[in-house]
C-alpha cells in the first residue's frame, strides 16, 4: 500500500520503511541490501478465504478466477527454511488477499517463523473481524511482531458502506479486547489500526478515528487508495501519485507467494497476471532470479508499463520514488545477466 495525499498523517512506522508506508522501502535501503539471492521482504498468504465483502477489493474476481485456497503448513516452513538459508528478511508478510485469521495454523505458522528468525519483523494485515478468537489470542502468544487492523471507518454507517457489513460495533470491541490480552500476556507486538482515505470519507471522519484510537492502539495509520490497477472502477485514487512514471522498485526486492503456490510480482497482484514460478516445481531462489522475473524488471525500465496487467494503472511506486539510474546499472537483476550466466555455463561445460 502507498501513502495518501496527506503529509500530516504519514508516521514512521518501520525504520526500515519510507514515513507512512509498510510496503515502500527507504531507498537508501534498497540501494544498500538489494541481491540476488533471495527478496527483501516476502509476502505468504495463508488463505484467499476471506469472511467479508469490501467495495474497495477484487478479491472476489481472484477467487473466481483461482479458486479458495489454504496454504498447508508444510509449505509454508519450507519456504521460511529456504529464506533462512540466505538471509534475515526485512520483513515477512502474512496476507495478500485474504483474512490470514481464517486459517487456523497461523498461530504455527507465526511461531515457526520467529523460532527460525527468518525476518526482522514478522507483519500481518487483517480486517479485525475475528480479532476476538482464539486463533487471534494465539498468533500473540506466538510473538508476531506487527498486526495492522483496517478498520477503516470511525462510524457504522462508513463502515457498512465500504465493508458492506454491520459488524461496526462488535469490531471495535474487539480490537479493544485484542489489545488488552496482549497487554495482558506482557506481549511485545505493535499494534496499529488503519483508515483509508477514501473520496467518501471526510476529513472530519478521519479526525474522529484518529482520536478514537490515539493512545489506544499503538499507531493510527491513514493511507490513500488505489484501484488495484482499474480492477476497481468506481473508486477514486488517493494515493500518492505523480506526474511522471518510473520502475517500480519493489520488482528489486519482494516476491509475494499465494496461498496455491504460485508465485506473484507482489501482493498487488491480484488476478496473477505477474505469476513469475511455481513453488510446486521451483525453489524461491530460482523463481528470482528466473527469466520472468528478469524481463519483468527490464520492462519497467524501458518503460513498458502494460508488461503486467496489474503494474498498469498502480501506483503503489510512487512512495518509493524514482530509482531509475541506480536501478538500470544494476546488471545483475536483468535478462542480460542471466543470459551472459548461461553462456558462460556453457564454454565451463
Amino acid at each position: 500500500m502507498g501513502r495518501g495525499p496527506t503529509e500530516k498523517y504519514y508516521i514512521e512506522m518501520n525504520d526500515d520503511y519510507v514515513e507512512g508506508s509498510l510496503t515502500c522501502l527507504k531507498q537508501e535501503v534498497i540501494e544498500r541490501e538489494i541481491n540476488t539471492d533471495f527478496p527483501l521482504v516476502l509476502n505468504i498468504e495463508p488463505t484467499n478465504d476471506c469472511n467479508l465483502r469490501c467495495t474497495f477489493c477484487p478479491r472476489d474476481q481472484t477467487v473466481a478466477m483461482q479458486g479458495t485456497h489454504y496454504l498447508p503448513l508444510a509449505t509454508f516452513q519450507r519456504i521460511v527454511d529456504e529464506a533462512v538459508d540466505y538471509q534475515q528478511l526485512i520483513m515477512l508478510n502474512l496476507h495478500k488477499d485474504g483474512e490470514s485469521l481464517l486459517h487456523r495454523e497461523l498461530p504455527e505458522m507465526i511461531d515457526y517463523a520467529k523460532k527460525r528468525n527468518v525476518a526482522k519483523t514478522v507483519h500481518m494485515n487483517t480486517n479485525g473481524t475475528l480479532l476476538h478468537t482464539d486463533t487471534a489470542k494465539a498468533i500473540l502468544t506466538a510473538g508476531i511482531d506487527d498486526v495492522t487492523v483496517s478498520i477503516d471507518a470511525a462510524t457504522a454507517g462508513t463502515y457498512r458502506t465500504l465493508k458492506q457489513s454491520r459488524g461496526f460495533d462488535h469490531l471495535d470491541r474487539s480490537v479493544e479486547s485484542f489489545i488488552d490480552y496482549r497487554n495482558k500476556i506482557g506481549g511485545h507486538t505493535t499494534i496499529r489500526v488503519k483508515i483509508m482515505e477514501f473520496d467518501q470519507v471526510s476529513e472530519e471522519e478521519i479526525e474522529a478515528f484518529r482520536t478514537r484510537w490515539t493512545g489506544v492502539a499503538d499507531q493510527v495509520q491513514v493511507t490513500g487508495v488505489h484501484t488495484w490497477s482499474g480492477a476497481i472502477t468506481d473508486l477514486e485514487i488517493t494515493d500518492e501519485t505523480s506526474p511522471t512514471r518510473y520502475p517500480c522498485a519493489i520488482l528489486w526486492y519482494a516476491l509475494a507467494v499465494n496461498c496455491n503456490g504460485k508465485v506473484s510480482i507482489c501482493n498487488l497482484d491480484w488476478n496473477y497476471s505477474g505469476v513469475v514460478g511455481d513453488l510446486a516445481q521451483q525453489s524461491l531462489h530460482q523463481i528470482w532470479n528466473g527469466l520472468p522475473m528478469r524481463k519483468i524488471r527490464q520492462a519497467h525500465l524501458d518503460g513498458d508499463w502494460g508488461c503486467v496487467s496489474a503494474c498498469k494503472e498502480c501506483v503503489v511506486w510512487v512512495s518509493v520514488g524514482d530509482m531509475l539510474p541506480h536501478l538500470r546499472a544494476r546488471n545483475e537483476f536483468l535478462p542480460v545477466a542471466r543470459i551472459e550466466n548461461e553462456k558462460l555455463s556453457l564454454v565451463q561445460g
